[in-house]
């Protein structure tokens, strides 16, 4: 097998960091997966070793079994990551017994402990993460230098962030306390957060509230913010004079051209509200993603580097 070649220097034409690990949320369907898949396509592209952690949904493309990360045609690695098999995984690194080991995985408390236990699921799905960061390859360099988690939804995504946090808060000596901090840590210091949002008015409330629950919980502020499916649909000056000025009979076809103008100067207002919204409530510029009828990575990363222009 060819030997990958060194990566080379980050883009500096786009307007985000590719390096290290990326967490993307959002609210569902707003596209949080598709700029997800984007953003690994756009850094495999770069010549970043990229890798895409999907949690708790599936990737078309990539091993369904184990935590071990796969090839997929876009050119990065992914892993469809489950907290149950991470946690199985760890106690076969722990007790190293094979027959033990199996013994435990099958019994009933065993089962019970993990899905009674408030946060266990939520730490080992980080944990494993950050398994993943510190990976290295034959050279000692890092074996993934874009790692992109598709976090689950909002309210599901800022309760896996806060766990290690609230795990320390509430047990703040032990084993799991050690681990949480550790976790802590590599959240805090190696890790960035971005927000996915689309210009409606639930989106991007749920966003900023997301925003302000993430610093209280976890005093981590969000690093990138998508905004998504955004027309960008302008009128020319005439056509604008048209529509504050002429009238046209109903049914006629000057009044469906007058109609239409008139539609997508209102998209143009709303549009342009929740972007000044969403970047006064996150303090941060957002990234704008057009409408794409094509959503495969590929496409999705040529829009998000498209952006530069």
């Amino acid at each position: 097998m060819a030997r990958r070649s060194a990566d080379p220097p980050v883009r500096p034409d786009l307007p985000f960091d590719l390096n290290g690990t990326l967490f993307v949320l959002g609210k569902g369907g707003t596209g949080k997966s598709v700029i997800a898949e984007g953003l690994a396509a756009l850094a495999a592209e770069a010549g970043h070793r990229t890798l895409l952690v999907r949690i708790g949904e599936s990737v078309q493309d990539a091993p369904r079994e184990g935590l071990a990360p796969g090839p997929t045609r876009h050119g990065f690695d992914a892993v469809d990551l489950d907290a149950r098999v991470a946690m199985d995984e760890y106690v076969r690194h722990v007790v190293r017994l094979r027959p033990l080991v199996d013994r435990i995985i099958r019994s009933e408390v065993y089962v019970k402990f993990f899905a009674a236990a408030p946060g266990l699921p939520e730490l080992v799905l980080l944990g494993r993460i950050k398994e993943y960061s510190a990976e290295a390859d034959r050279k000692g360099a890092p074996r993934w230098r874009t790692i992109v988690v598709d976090c689950p939804s909002s309210g599901h995504g800022l309760l896996m962030l806060e766990t290690p946090f609230a795990a320390h808060r509430a047990a703040p000596v032990g084993p799991f306390a050690r681990l949480a901090e550790r976790i802590m840590t590599w959240l805090k210091t190696a890790t960035r957060i971005a927000l996915v949002a689309i210009p409606e008015e639930m989106a991007v409330v749920e966003a900023v509230e997301f925003k302000d629950d993430l610093l209280e919980r976890t005093g981590i502020p969000p690093a990138l913010a998508f905004l998504n499916r955004m027309r960008q649909e302008k009128l020319s000056a005439a056509a604008r004079q048209a529509v504050a000025e002429f009238d046209a009979p109903p049914g006629s076809r000057d009044r469906l051209l007058l109609d239409c103008a008139a539609q997508v100067q209102r998209r143009s207002r709303i549009e342009a509200f929740h972007q000044r919204r969403l970047a006064k409530g996150l303090g941060l510029k957002p990234i704008l993603i057009g409408e794409l009828l094509d959503c495969r990575p590929k496409a999705m990363a040529a829009a998000l580097a498209g952006d530069v222009a």
